[in-house]
Formats: structure tokens, sequence, C-alpha cells
């Protein structure tokens, strides 16, 4: 049996859905909230899984016991923020 959601009986709707025990997400998952895992066989012949994870950072394993790190260098931002004129107080001079 289907129960539908009703806002003066249940209360918030985030609440209600908590109390059924279910894990929503309302837009489902992209390639930006999951690791985004490839495997191929290498030149040499053995398995290698390449895996770039949510920051951009790759790490590709090489066999059993190898594997290479590449970490994505964070960017940087720079802004400027201008000041407004500073207002004068009664009784400044100037």
């Amino acid at each position: 049996m289907r129960e539908e959601y009703d806002p003066d009986r249940h209360g918030s709707y985030g609440a209600w859905l908590r109390s059924k025990g279910l894990q929503v997400r309302a837009g489902g998952w992209t390639h930006a909230t999951h690791d985004q895992a490839r495997e191929y066989v290498g030149k040499d012949g053995r398995r290698v899984k390449d895996v770039t994870d949510q920051l951009g950072n790759r790490v590709v394993q090489h066999g059993r016991d190898q594997q290479s790190v590449h970490i994505k260098s964070p960017e940087t931002v720079h802004a400027v923020i201008q000041r407004s004129p500073q207002k004068k107080e009664v009784g400044d001079v100037g």
C-alpha cells in the first residue's frame, strides 16, 4: 500500500522520508558526485585501473602493487573588492 504525503499529517517532507528509512537524492548521481573508474589492459598486458575522483585527481593502479597518483593543482581565485567611500561623521571636517 502506497501512502501519499500529507503535510498536515506528516510534518515536513524530509522528516516524512526519514521516518520511512528511504535514502533519496533529489537529482540523482552525476559525474561530479561519483568517482569515475575505468579498467583496461595496459601495453605490458597487465590490468590497469584508472580512477578519477570528485576533485579531478587521478589514481592509476598498475597490477597489484604499483600505482601512480596525479594530483590536480587547486585553482587560485583572485578577487578585488572595492571599498565604498567612508561616510563622514557629523562634526568631521574635510
